[in-house]
């Protein structure tokens, strides 16, 4: 189980954990290269697709009122203050 967990964690993030398989790939030659990064890139799509997908069953699933009301100046507000925190911070 955690090899797998392991697995789809690195798939979560599309771009750390491909450097050393392609890494080691390259010797094998631009074709394995290539093919190491397709089929990354796919199970990457894959798994943040699935994940989005079992995320939003799971929204659907969430009744509040204040959501639907102050959803969309609550995710305003949220990027406002993301934005402010990176300036800051230099990033």
């Amino acid at each position: 189980m955690t090899p797998w967990s392991l697995f789809l964690l690195a798939c979560a993030d599309p771009c750390v954990a491909v450097v050393p398989l392609i890494v080691a790939a390259a010797p094998l030659g631009a074709g394995a290269v290539a093919g190491v990064a397709v089929v990354y890139e796919i199970a990457t799509i894959a798994s943040m697709t699935t994940l989005v997908l079992l995320a939003r069953q799971g929204a659907v699933q969430l009744r509040a009122g204040w959501v639907d009301r102050y959803g969309d100046v609550a995710a305003g507000g949220l990027i406002a203050v993301l934005g402010v925190v990176l300036t800051v911070l230099g990033a």
